[in-house]
């Protein structure tokens, strides 16, 4: 550390630490916050009146907790509790890709107050991407009756390699235009608010680690298979990061002898045989499937592994090769539809035995959930000798 803590540093953490709590906990009372952090109560006391003369927590009634055999033997009044006022602020989440976006809206009691989905009829390029994704935005807030100054933040997922620090899309071809683009300047000319730009498998692998089916894990390994195939992973709740860039291109990654100019321009890569539509195109010519769903419909798990022998060696080649690079405790298959994500966790299965193997389809929901996660993660974050006003000053 090259800089010293000074009072307003330890005040504004006080402040965060105790909102957090309060944010992540349904109820919580003031002696409950002194146990937990170990501030001193006339400190707690203080924080807690700040909070609410801010407006972002309020007394709640505790006739719904549950009461514990220590209650009845109390003495003395019972404790009051508090909870986050939902209407305090509120966090923007979009998921999106060639093939379409989805945004949801969350109060400060992080629940979803509005969500939507829409898809693309035809390839987008970048402007026509920015001009859903911005519309319906606006159409949730709208909705919702959530003006711009409510808005603590926007978070989205976005494919492609993403430097998160200045919100740039460094690399994405299947929408023209994107690669170079920044989403984060573009979004918060519009809205006057933050924006936090990530990957959207990281995204997804963050969502699944806090709420999701890998909450008793400690790492995660996600992988996204859509028209591309992207990873994410999640160490001790941190997405990994190479600096400020995201990482886990495996999509990209070479998984067969070709020729140098081949390997140089990603012509042999894992996606162009795992991805839905060279996988889908194997299928065609066996079964005469025209779409995933119609695959979902009318064919078994047994049957699409057979078909795919070839692929599924070789999407379990390089998940165990990223195993033995990670060693993650999980690793969590996404894709758009349950035979998909079946056939990629079976092969992962049979590879990597050693560890925890969770099959989904993509929930949109899920995906903007992480996304809107990482808006309060940074509203929550505390910055020591940032010069600045408390963080803490009114809620919107």
């Amino acid at each position: 550390m090259n800089y010293a803590l000074r009072s307003y540093d330890i005040r504004q953490a006080n402040e965060k630490l105790v909102l957090k709590l309060v944010f992540q906990n349904e109820l919580i009372s003031q002696s409950q916050v002194v146990q937990m952090t170990g501030l001193k109560a006339p400190t707690v006391f203080r924080i807690f009146a700040k909070l609410e003369e801010a407006g972002f927590i309020h007394p709640c009634d505790a006739d719904r907790l549950p009461e514990h055999p220590q209650d009845s033997d109390r003495k003395g009044r019972r404790p009051s509790y508090y909870c986050a006022d939902p209407t305090s602020g509120y966090a923007i989440g979009v998921d999106f890709s060639r093939v379409g976006v989805s945004v949801i809206l969350v109060d400060f009691c992080n629940t979803v107050i509005y969500q939507d989905s829409r898809e693309f009829t035809e390839s987008p390029d970048h402007q026509t991407t920015l001009q859903l994704i911005e519309e319906m935005i606006t159409q949730a807030l709208a909705d919702s009756k959530v003006g711009h100054d409510a808005l603590l933040g926007i978070g989205i997922a976005a494919p492609g390699v993403i430097d998160t620090e200045s919100g740039v899309v460094l690399q994405y071809h299947r929408i023209e235009g994107l690669t170079g683009y920044a989403l984060g300047e573009h979004f918060e000319a519009i809205y006057g608010a933050p924006v936090y730009v990530h990957n959207n498998a990281s995204v997804i692998a963050s969502s699944a680690y806090h709420y999701g089916p890998a909450q008793e894990e400690d790492s995660l390994l996600s992988i996204l298979v859509r028209f591309g195939v992207g990873a994410g992973f999640i160490n001790h709740g941190e997405i990994f990061l190479n600096g400020s860039h995201t990482a886990l291109e495996i999509g990209r990654t070479a998984v067969c002898c070709a020729s140098t100019e081949d390997v140089a321009e990603d012509r042999s890569t894992l996606e162009t045989m795992i991805a839905e539509q060279p996988l889908l195109k194997r299928l065609q010519k066996e079964h005469g499937a025209q779409s995933w769903s119609e695959v979902d419909a009318t064919l078994s798990i047994d049957q699409v592994t057979a078909s795919l022998e070839q692929e599924r060696l070789t999407f379990a080649m390089s998940i165990r090769n990223l195993f033995h690079v990670l060693h993650p405790d999980a690793v969590l298959l996404v894709s758009r539809y349950r035979l998909l994500s079946d056939f990629l966790a079976g092969a992962v299965r049979e590879a990597v035995p050693e560890v925890r193997v969770i099959a989904r389809v993509y929930d949109p929901v899920q995906a903007c959930y992480g996304a809107t996660d990482i808006v309060f993660r940074h509203f929550f974050r505390v910055t020591p000798g940032q010069v600045g006003e408390p963080a803490v000053v009114t809620a919107g």
